[in-house]
């Protein structure tokens, strides 16, 4: 008899619970979307490298939705309890036990989320289940201290703030964990990456709930303002407990849109205009043979161009191919006399973003002891590749002497052109003229390894068939390409198929930022959209008391907008001016690598911030409407 007034209850009153469906299914939907754009570019990278750092950077994204889907998930239950708390009401009065009771609202949260995993179907489903679990982790707390107990027994639950300065502590905390992103972002290994961003979220969280808590207090005190906007400010008086998982949402939601989605683009912009700082329309690495010689003179005399050889030697680090010169030939390239000692080196990290000679401080070509790099002779070959191998018997980098170099300064350079797709590769290592000479003997007696730099210059209505009479020489007499470093990398590159190929990886992971972006912003209009119609009740009610009170139409319409838009654009500003921190913290980290952006970086970042300002007020305004002329709907009807 019980389960069918259970059942019935429920199905009359179906509509009313929709919120929670929704939000709970949006939670796990959205979770699964961005699992499933990870796999695809997953499969898409395998074949593609420009498309790897877009598969680690993706990951930010899900650990955001992640946080934004348990807390919405958890939000979506308990406005579903609050809903449901007169049925709660009725079963307990017709016999049901507590514990019962505590059962049967967990089972019919499984039940909606078994409905959204169905609608995820089965994307990233294992996840999803372990948030599950947390939400239900948190219900538990929830009612252990008497949450259902109390709204049963009708009595309204005083929602507290931090009001007390001693609370400032907690802003302390957040200043700490935003100090602690700023060092962890700048890691070379992946995870310090991401935590840095998630540092980022929970310190500027930590500052938004604490420090907004104090100023409420603080405008509390100022008694004539306080007046002045109380019917305004009064969901953040009235229930701060409530909104801090909103706050979270929202705030989690733009600090990534605005930050680290926004700071990408921003770096990769524009994308045209890059042939300039090319000075070469083909650079090939050669054995410098008779041969050789002669079809580059043949070549350069048919085509009306120029072309140089250089003596040069591979160099591998830890899965990556380098350039060795000596330090004759980085004076004529660049007239700076070097003075190298037995295994000094000075090493060039490539990059046209900022003069050459620049100092980079920060970067990942120390890898060994401190103020020294691990190096080998030679190409990266299977036996170097298996030698670095984290399972090999061979010492690790600091103490491997037999490989570490001594690096005397490590500068900025654009000597042949910016053919790499990591930090390391085709990055230029200069060593003194008797170390280099010996090494260069060593190798060139080696077929496979190339001893000559050969760089080609060419009008541009006769590069495209210069170039292709290079190519196919090249695969036909030049030195064969191992193909075991992490990036691809080559013996020959044509800047514009090179130019091609980066444009392409930078157009899709725009369009991938941009993807994120949006799906972002609308994300944070979902949240507000079911805050709205979880609230509808209350503000209702609020209407009527204020009509009571004699607040005009046109007041209250105000007081309306306000007091749904309020929460998204106090996380907004605050995302915001954390953005500008962030975009501050990543000019400084990138000029430390020797990547200097200019005064450009930021029209980007100001052009894609008023964007996504406009956006979110269209959509705020249109979840406002709604949600007023829901207001006057139920008004009228009754």
């Amino acid at each position: 008899m019980l389960t069918k007034i259970i059942y019935k209850n429920f199905r009359s009153n179906f509509k009313n619970y929709v919120a929670f469906f929704i939000g709970n299914m949006m939670g796990v939907t959205e979770f699964f979307v961005f699992w499933g754009l990870y796999s695809i570019v997953k499969n898409m990278s395998a074949n593609s490298v420009m498309l790897e750092d877009t598969l680690e950077e993706i990951i930010i994204s899900v650990s955001v939705i992640t946080i934004f889907s348990t807390a919405l998930m958890v939000y979506s239950m308990l406005n579903y309890i609050k809903k449901r708390i007169a049925d709660y009401s009725l079963f307990y009065i017709l016999g049901m036990k507590k514990q019962k009771l505590y059962v049967f609202v967990f089972s019919e949260y499984l039940a909606g989320w078994m409905v959204s995993l169905l609608i995820g179907l089965g994307i990233g489903r294992e996840i999803s289940f372990f948030i599950m679990l947390a939400v239900v982790f948190v219900l538990l707390i929830w009612a252990d201290n008497s949450g259902i107990s109390r709204m049963i027994a009708g009595n309204e639950i005083k929602e507290k703030r931090p009001k007390s300065i001693y609370w400032s502590i907690c802003i302390v905390i957040g200043g700490g964990l935003l100090i602690f992103g700023y060092w962890s972002y700048p890691s070379n290994t992946f995870t310090g990456y991401v935590l840095s961003h998630v540092e980022w979220i929970m310190g500027g969280f930590l500052i938004l709930i604490f420090g907004g808590g104090i100023l409420l207090e603080i405008i509390h005190s100022h008694l004539k303002f306080y007046l002045k906007n109380l019917l305004k400010l009064n969901q953040l008086y009235s229930k701060y407990q409530t909104n801090v998982l909103v706050l979270l949402m929202f705030f989690s939601l733009h600090f990534i849109a605005l930050s680290y989605c926004t700071a990408n683009v921003c770096e990769l912009l524009p994308i045209n205009g890059h042939e300039k700082y090319y000075p070469y329309q083909a650079i090939w690495m050669n054995r410098g043979e008779k041969g050789d010689i002669s079809f580059s003179e043949t070549l350069s005399h048919s085509y009306n161009g120029k072309y140089e050889n250089i003596q040069m030697i591979r160099v591998s680090s830890y899965g990556n191919e380098l350039i060795g010169i000596s330090e004759n030939t980085y004076k004529k390239l660049t007239g700076k006399s070097a003075d190298l000692k037995n295994e000094e080196i000075i090493y060039i990290v490539n990059e046209y973003k900022n003069h050459s000679g620049a100092n980079v401080t920060r970067g990942g070509f120390e890898y060994g002891r401190n103020g020294f790099t691990w190096l080998a002779m030679g190409s990266y070959i299977n036996e170097l590749k298996k030698y670095v191998d984290p399972s090999s018997n061979h010492p690790l980098p600091n103490h491997d002497t037999d490989h570490l170099y001594k690096i005397r300064e490590t500068v900025t350079g654009n000597l042949f052109g910016y053919y790499k797709m990591n930090d390391q590769a085709e990055n230029v290592v200069v060593f003194s003229n008797k170390y280099f000479s010996r090494q260069y003997k060593i190798l060139s007696k080696k077929e496979y390894e190339p001893n000559t730099l050969t760089l080609f210059a060419f009008p541009n209505e006769s590069k495209e068939k210069a170039t292709a009479k290079i190519k196919k020489y090249a695969k036909i007499h030049g030195p064969n390409d191992f193909e075991l470093t992490d990036t691809p990398q080559s013996t020959l590159y044509i800047t514009d198929e090179f130019l091609k190929t980066v444009k392409k990886g930078d157009i899709f992971k725009i369009t991938n930022k941009i993807f994120i972006i949006i799906a972002l912003l609308i994300s944070s209009i979902f949240v507000s959209a079911i805050k709205a119609a979880s609230d509808l009740q209350y503000y209702r009610k609020e209407k009527e008391f204020l009509q009571c009170m004699g607040i005009h139409e046109k007041i209250w319409k105000k007081i309306f907008d306000v007091e749904i838009q309020i929460l998204s654009w106090i996380s907004l500003i605050t995302a915001t001016i954390l953005s500008a921190a962030y975009m501050i913290m990543n000019i400084h980290i990138e000029s430390e690598r020797g990547v200097i952006y200019g005064y450009k970086i930021w029209i980007y970042w100001l052009v894609i911030l008023c964007l996504y300002w406009f956006m979110h007020y269209i959509l705020q305004r249109i979840v406002t409407r709604y949600a007023r002329k829901n207001v006057e709907r139920q008004e009228k009807r009754k």
